[in-house]
């Protein structure tokens, strides 16, 4: 039988959980005019985490997505990738415009497209910590006359929606104790019975 969590701690663990679901499904949705012309960049979202908890989460969520990090400032509530190449070839142009909004100006062929994601984190309480993602996406174009230079292009917000549904999902497996749980080190020694074996039985099948 489960040992019985104290009402205000089973209340609270059970609001968090609400709240973090709503803020994955939020985030993870797709927004209705994707590929539209406009963007969608998602809102900053508020977690009911702890500062250092919700930083260390956000750059192992980076880190398992596969980006590189150039500059950690957990401490001053920033975290920024390397650019990250996420397309090249024949195919730079259509998969561009599923995640980024291409000025009608431009012109020339898409050789390639990449993007560098910057994390900002900020205390709103000791207990309550803002998350916004941003991209930096930018596409090599070639014109006609051969010359080659990066253009930055508009994300359309699915990047980063798909990153904070990372970090969701993260808070919300997240083993990291809360405040009234105590571990094992924490825990009082007790004395051992001596009715118990000295050697441990072979584990019943």
């Amino acid at each position: 039988m489960r040992p019985k969590l104290p009402v205000t701690r089973y209340v609270r663990n059970h609001l968090m959980r609400i709240a973090l679901l709503t803020g994955l499904a939020l985030t993870c949705a797709m927004p209705a005019g994707a590929q539209s012309g406009k963007a969608s960049l998602p809102d900053p979202v508020k977690f009911l985490f702890k500062y250092d908890i919700v930083g260390n989460v956000v750059y192992s969520v980076l880190n398992d997505m596969g980006f590189r990090i150039e500059l950690d400032d957990r401490k001053g509530g920033r975290i920024v990738t390397r650019p990250y190449e996420f397309i090249s070839g024949s195919l730079t142009a259509s998969e561009v415009d599923k995640v980024a909004i291409k000025k009608d100006t431009l012109t020339g062929s898409w050789l390639k497209a990449r993007y560098s994601v910057e994390a900002v984190l900020e205390i709103v309480s000791p207990a309550e910590t803002m998350v916004t993602i941003r991209t930096d996406m930018e596409a090599l174009q070639r014109e006609i006359d051969g010359t080659e230079k990066w253009v930055p292009i508009n994300s359309r917000g699915i990047i980063e929606r798909r990153i904070l549904g990372r970090i969701s999902n993260g808070l919300l497996h997240n083993d990291s104790p809360v405040e009234e749980r105590k571990g094992f080190w924490g825990q009082r020694p007790q004395p051992v019975d001596p009715r118990q074996p000295r050697f441990p039985r072979p584990p019943s099948r």
